[in-house]
């Protein structure tokens, strides 16, 4: 009864509330705001250095670890090896933050990420309160800060979130000087826009440089792209980008990678002529959605009333649509292709959706929307309180013992989700001042505020299973007394696992088994032997004749329930000479 009572208010909610849903006084819009801004440090800072690294983040961890300790800041490379395929300003970020703090660990990896999103849902807001209402500016920035895609890749230490911020501040700049085309805002509009170019690539020039052609299209004012004022700020800004670029290929001796190659590489041959992530054209009708969550049913809604309403629809409207769209286009036009290049769509389509629940239009559609949102919500809160009845058969089809911590808090969790709904239907007004919006949009945004802050601590809870560090530390304690040059890696080494080693020089590599053998018989001193689980197969002619044969010394640990092991790893401590 009282799901059925929660689902019939939220779908009542637009037609009976107010739609200003705040107090519109001086001290109401400051709770809001100071809500909204709290919420976002709590959700993008809290526990942000408390998981070990994951995948690609350890690429930006070794690339920085190794500019600070050879002091070279133009020649990027991991193990002593070239690595260009990223430009230099992400990891130039992450050494700021290390100089300022005097450390490197996780929480200096991932925090230029989390203040890069800070600044992007700034910049949201600051477009929807600028060509809409402070309401709509607000509504998309609880939007796009409670999005998961948004949130996860804010909290991982890549360069992502920087390219996705230096878009959108690059859009709010155009919309704040859209009708001054001098040479001030285009040289201002494009610092920005090669800034993000040089943490990830020209996607940061391309999108932006989209919001402004489909302005001025739409007022027939595209002549003004070709005039001396754009044209000199372009290539200025071209050459700024340029700049460190030139300096490491003029400056590389032994370094092999060249950065302007590269650029071409991973930013035009890979837009036309892809040699890797190549997907079928229709991935981002999937990816996005799921990088929208929870918010994928009200933004499908949004778009559905839009096309529908699309002969009504104001030009501000017309064009942040016709913008969307084209960014859709644009990667998907793309023969490379990876759900996470799509990123750079999150604020718009937040902003999107915030101007369909707060502009005036068939409420059926509004009641529709955010209906689905209330059930769907419901339905995850009742799935996540009832966590504990179904516990035992989880734990025993899985073969594995969830801790009482993270089974507390999911129906804790669960029950939290149901608060803000139940605000919203026995005290709108209070829950309307809270997220200045109208009652029933504010319990949607409270609501997914808390399922999905949850999520993201549940993740530390989970982050106790993660092997690789641990493996990682024993392996550094396994080194002790032991010369560098004694250490030797088997096909590859992994950058998270070199990161936590914290070698002062490149680690050796033995990529087949001719080089394993001389190495293994490279003299009587003690020897590491590293590899992924997948190659010991390929090593046991060679270990054979050792003690140590099928007995390695420290292997990462593997739970029951996972079923790939080939890339967990381990280590041989080799004490005597092998034959070659």
């Amino acid at each position: 009864m009282f799901c059925v009572r929660t689902v019939l208010a939220g779908l009542c909610s637009a037609r009976n509330m107010p739609q200003d849903g705040i107090n519109s006084t001086s001290a109401g819009v400051k709770t809001a705001d100071m809500v909204l801004w709290t919420a976002a440090l709590v959700l993008l800072f809290y526990g942000l250095g408390d998981r070990a690294l994951w995948t690609c983040e350890g690429r930006w961890a070794e690339v920085t670890r190794q500019m600070l300790a050879a002091g070279n800041f133009f020649h990027p490379a991991i193990n002593g090896e070239p690595y260009f395929d990223k430009p230099l300003l992400s990891y130039w970020l992450i050494a700021i933050v290390s100089a300022l703090t005097g450390r490197l660990d996780e929480l200096v990896i991932r925090l230029p990420s989390a203040i890069s999103a800070l600044s992007a849902i700034w910049a949201t807001v600051f477009i929807g309160r600028k060509l809409w209402s402070e309401q709509v500016g607000r509504t998309a920035g609880w939007i796009l800060l409670t999005t998961f895609g948004m949130l996860f890749w804010a909290r991982t230490g890549t360069a992502d979130m920087e390219n996705l911020a230096a878009i959108t501040l690059a859009v709010a700049w155009y919309c704040a000087h859209k009708n001054r085309h001098n040479f001030f805002t285009f040289f201002v509009f494009y610092l920005i826009c090669f800034t993000g170019a040089q943490t990830k690539g020209l996607a940061a020039v391309a999108v932006p440089v989209l919001a402004m052609s489909a302005d001025l299209g739409r007022e027939r004012r595209l002549s003004s792209l070709f005039r001396p004022p754009h044209l000199m700020a372009a290539a200025i800004n071209l050459c700024i980008y340029l700049a460190p670029l030139l300096y490491a290929a003029f400056t590389r001796e032994g370094y092999q990678a060249n950065g302007l190659t590269l650029v071409f590489k991973e930013n035009i041959l890979r837009y036309f002529t892809p040699f890797d992530h190549i997907e079928p054209f229709y991935i981002y009708l999937y990816y996005l959605p799921s990088l929208l969550l929870p918010w994928s049913p009200l933004v499908i809604i949004a778009l559905l009333n839009f096309f529908k309403e699309r002969k009504h629809l104001d030009q501000r409207t017309r064009w942040l649509i016709d913008f969307t769209a084209l960014i859709f286009v644009f990667f998907t036009a793309s023969g490379s292709r990876r759900g996470y290049y799509i990123l750079p769509m999150l604020p718009f389509c937040a902003i999107l959706t915030s101007v369909f629940l707060n502009s005036k239009g068939d409420e059926r559609w509004k009641r529709l929307g955010l209906g689905l949102q209330y059930f769907g919500f419901i339905l995850c809160a009742i799935l996540l309180i009832i966590v504990p009845f179904v516990r035992p058969l989880i734990e025993k089809s899985l073969a594995l013992s969830v801790p009482d911590c993270f089974g507390y808090g999911l129906v804790l969790s669960g029950i939290f989700a149901l608060v803000p709904m139940t605000l919203c239907a026995v005290r709108p007004n209070l829950i309307g001042v809270i997220g200045g919006a109208a009652p029933n949009t504010t319990a949607v945004i409270l609501t997914s505020a808390i399922l999905i802050g949850i999520f993201f601590r549940q993740q530390l809870t989970l982050d106790n299973y993660r092997t690789e560090k641990p493996f990682a530390m024993g392996l550094k304690t396994m080194m002790t007394g032991i010369s560098p040059g004694q250490i030797a890696f088997y096909h590859d080494a992994s950058p998270n696992v070199l990161f936590y080693l914290d070698m002062e020089g490149p680690v050796r590599v033995v990529k087949n088994q001719d080089s394993l053998a001389k190495f293994l018989a490279a003299g009587p001193e003690p020897k590491i032997l590293v590899s992924e689980q997948k190659h010991i197969s390929d090593l046991a002619s060679l270990l054979s004749a050792l003690e140590a044969a099928g007995k390695p010394e420290l292997t990462e640990k593997a739970y029951p329930w996972e079923r790939k092991t080939s890339k967990k790893f381990v280590a041989w401590k080799i004490e005597k000479e092998v034959e070659s």
